[in-house]
């Protein structure tokens, strides 16, 4: 049986922890850490240790493929745009993550590094951009 490709989550608050629950659900996903601020480099979310800081993101390039920006958007979309720019710049995957417990039609299309989360729907011809969140 092959391995799940390994996936970093960049933010580590609240929306971070609804994204591991629909990765986990979904199956398709090994996560390997998360990025976070400095001062929580080592503590664990749910489970998955806090490895680097957005600082080292270029560096973790080198040993992984797949990420997923899990910084949520109360505010502002800003910090979750600049990272996405980096990342696409560093030529990673940034995968769609769906929820088993959602419906995307198959006339529907989203965007690299947009998370569908638990019953959501998408309908017929609906487009979803990239980075995107949707409850």
């Amino acid at each position: 049986m092959a391995s799940k490709p390994k996936i970093i989550l960049i933010g580590g608050g609240g929306h971070c922890k609804s994204c591991i629950d629909v990765i986990e659900e979904e199956g398709k996903f090994e996560i390997s850490g998360i990025v976070d601020i400095p001062e929580k480099k080592g503590n664990s979310i749910l489970g998955y240790k806090v490895i680097a800081n957005d600082n080292d993101i270029p560096s973790l390039v080198n040993d992984y493929s797949c990420f997923l920006i899990t910084i949520g958007q109360l505010k502002s979309p800003a910090r979750r745009i600049e990272i996405f720019e980096i990342l696409l710049k560093l030529k990673v995957s940034l995968p769609v993550i769906i929820s088993p417990f959602a419906h995307v039609s198959r006339h529907a299309s989203l965007g690299n590094g947009t998370i569908v989360m638990h019953g959501a729907i998408i309908n017929a011809q609906a487009s979803v951009g990239k980075n995107g969140i949707v409850n």
